[in-house]
């Protein structure tokens, strides 16, 4: 089991979901708030090695020292089982390497993608800090455009002693993005090294496949090849290391005067049909169809009671997946009249991402009711915790949290739905047998057996009934037992 279930503070390990010669990485939940994070452990048995464990905490220091949106967080570090740690902000989406080798990606993409590699790098370059182990593995993508460099752990600053901790002879990093002197010389670093693991990345971009060996140029195979990037790659890819840019810093702003890039600005947003992800894949995107979500929720803000919901209706309806991620993000920023009419949809269009987002309404008295009703249409597992803390603090909405209560529970709310089988107000009752019959097991299906033989009002008798025979119906053949005739069920619930 190793680390996990350990806490760390307010977070527990809960996944392990990397794992390296010197380190494992952790992913992490803080039950409170639902906030993930990455938590990445030097291995024991590195202890051993001061040099290995004075690398990790270098590279802490590094990191800390780098504050740009394209490189990876740091939140805190410290140590655990005498082993050192640190935690950064976790990446759900894949890495460029995945996107890689999932099919070549076009070229407006790819160029968007390095612009903001490049402008991360050259912000590192600029603080005096070398990565030396770039490559698509290391680049995780916090969203199908917003690439993140992470993995500093061979790097190291330009005014610490070349090599001081890297062995004779040790190869460091991958070698079809190492620069020709590093595969012979691992002591031999600056950042030339790193222009031509950049290089490298992008030639794989464009081609499909790493530069190695007597590898193609793009202009050769790609005839609509801007003529001005040819020689940027080139100087990337020089052999000789003084012929290369002498920085990332210079690298970016060549590509910005480059004519056939001027429209690709940094700034520019990356389209899920750029990539090409199916929507069912846990990587966030923006829509760009931002101006109806926006008149959406313009609507939402200032609309009539029955605008807003011709407006949730016209949502569930017509709302695309890419739209749907794109409200997530703008969830936790909207006003209380906005979030109540996304309960709504999301709820409504089952989404379990939105889950999160949603649990933390329940403590909302304005949302409370429809988050509970959301989360149960999504059936949550990780709701029925909290919908079992707020029925127990709120007894007399018991009546809304029971059937959302079974849909996020299944068996585990059988107990507790039973109690309110025997409440003395008729209309809990019914809300009870509702519950229960929405769970469609055998072990539901006796409770309310049980419960009709002794339960004297009209109304809730011809519930329970109606529920036993719907359960019956559904469950007995599925055990080759034979369904009884269906009870004829008179008016005020004779039978």
């Amino acid at each position: 089991m190793g680390m996990l279930r350990k806490k760390i503070g307010s977070f527990y390990l809960v996944e392990k979901i990397g794992s390296g010669r010197m380190s494992d990485v952790y992913l992490a939940i803080d039950p409170r708030s639902r906030q993930k994070r990455a938590y990445k452990i030097l291995k024991k048995r590195v202890m051993n090695f001061p040099s290995d464990y004075t690398r990790f905490l270098r590279e802490i220091e590094m990191i800390c020292g780098l504050l740009h949106p394209g490189i990876i967080k740091i939140f805190d570090n410290g140590i655990l089982e005498d082993c050192y740690f640190y935690s950064m902000e976790y990446m759900h989406g894949r890495n460029l390497a995945q996107l890689l080798d999932r099919e070549k990606i076009n070229f407006i993409t790819a160029m968007k993608l390095f612009l903001r590699i490049c402008s991360a790098m050259a912000h590192a370059h600029d603080k005096g800090v070398l990565h030396r182990n770039l490559k698509p593995s290391n680049i995780l993508l916090r969203s199908p455009g917003d690439p993140v460099i992470s993995d500093f752990g061979i790097a190291k600053s330009i005014a610490v002693e070349k090599g001081a901790l890297t062995q004779s002879g040790e190869i460091l990093g991958t070698i079809a993005y190492l620069a020709p002197e590093q595969r012979y010389d691992s002591k031999i670093n600056d950042q030339k090294s790193d222009v031509y693991a950049l290089g490298a990345i992008l030639y794989e971009m464009l081609m499909g496949f790493p530069p190695l060996g007597k590898f193609p140029w793009p202009e050769h195979i790609m005839p609509d090849f801007p003529s001005s990037l040819q020689p940027i790659l080139e100087k990337c890819l020089a052999i000789q290391p003084e012929n290369r840019f002498a920085n990332a810093g210079l690298l970016e702003r060549q590509l910005e005067k480059c004519k056939d890039l001027k429209c690709m600005g940094s700034g520019t947003e990356i389209n899920q049909q750029d990539i090409n992800i199916s929507s069912d894949e846990t990587v966030d995107t923006w829509s760009d169809k931002t101006d109806r979500i926006e008149s959406w929720f313009l609507v939402m803000r200032t609309g009539t009671t029955r605008e807003r919901l011709a407006t949730i209706r016209n949502m569930v309806d017509t709302i695309e997946a890419s739209e749907i991620k794109a409200i997530l993000k703008l969830y936790s920023g909207e006003n209380d009249r906005v979030r109540w009419g996304l309960i709504r949809v999301l709820g409504d269009l089952k989404i379990p991402s939105a889950t999160p987002l949603i649990l933390n309404d329940i403590k909302s008295p304005f949302h409370a009711e429809c988050a509970i009703e959301a989360l149960g249409k999504i059936g949550a597992y990780e709701a029925f915790g909290e919908i079992l803390k707020y029925i127990e603090g709120h007894p007399e909405n018991a009546l809304i949290a029971l059937t959302p209560l079974a849909q996020t529970g299944k068996e585990r709310a059988i107990p507790y739905i039973c109690n309110y089988l025997k409440n003395d107000v008729s209309v809990v009752r019914q809300a009870s047998v509702r519950a229960l019959a929405s769970i469609k097991s055998e072990q539901a299906l006796k409770a309310l057996k049980e419960r009709t033989s002794i339960e004297r009002n009209k109304t809730v008798r011809t519930s329970l009934l109606e529920a036993v025979y719907s359960m019956e119906s559904t469950l007995l053949p599925r055990l080759n037992i034979p369904i009884p005739d269906p009870v004829i069920i008179q008016k005020g619930g004779e039978v």
